[in-house]
């Protein structure tokens, strides 16, 4: 009989101390995803390298602009369909700084902004995250994944996959 009791004792301590646990990560995992949101309100602070190989950061931004940052991967096809489609209507981005950011090698980007006539374009700059922080400093969970800032660089839209343009440019304008 006391051996029956202090099995049962064991389970229920072994089940408590496993809820215990669980309910212990949910919130831990909901403080920082909140965080990680409070964070993402305004753009943070971030350095990462043009193809040129010179930092680049916040205070690199062109002030009064409306900036986009898009994560992407030049194996994406939803990537390819995105950058088309703005490179097919870039008269309506005029007011609007595009950041392009990826994790692979200078070459591999270069040859993706050059496919889609971005090279060289004023309000166009690709960059090179060599040490992949933009996953974790702007919460991208997928590819392409898009942040679109205010002119005073607050958040106005976060979006994951695949954004058009009308989708852009109807978030810009709501926040006219």
């Amino acid at each position: 009989m006391m051996k029956k009791k202090s099995i049962l004792f064991i389970v229920i301590l072994s089940v408590l101390s496993i809820l215990f646990y669980l309910g212990y990560n949910i919130i831990i995992k909901a403080k920082e995803k909140k965080a990680i949101a409070e964070q993402l309100q305004t753009i943070p602070e971030f350095e990462f390298f043009t193809l040129e190989q010179q930092p680049f950061t916040k205070a690199d931004l062109k002030p009064n602009l409306n900036a986009i940052f898009i994560y992407f991967n030049s194996d994406c096809d939803f990537c390819h369909y995105e950058a088309q489609n703005i490179s097919d209507n870039l008269d309506s981005f005029k007011n609007v700084q595009f950041v392009f950011v990826s994790t692979e090698s200078i070459e591999v980007i270069q040859n993706f902004s050059k496919q889609y006539n971005f090279y060289n374009q004023q309000n166009i700059t690709f960059l090179y995250d060599n040490n992949s922080l933009f996953s974790s400093q702007f919460d991208a969970t997928s590819i392409p994944y898009v942040l679109i800032y205010d002119k005073n660089q607050e958040l106005i839209k976060k979006h994951k996959g695949q954004l058009n343009v009308k989708g852009v440019l109807r978030a810009l304008q709501q926040n006219e």
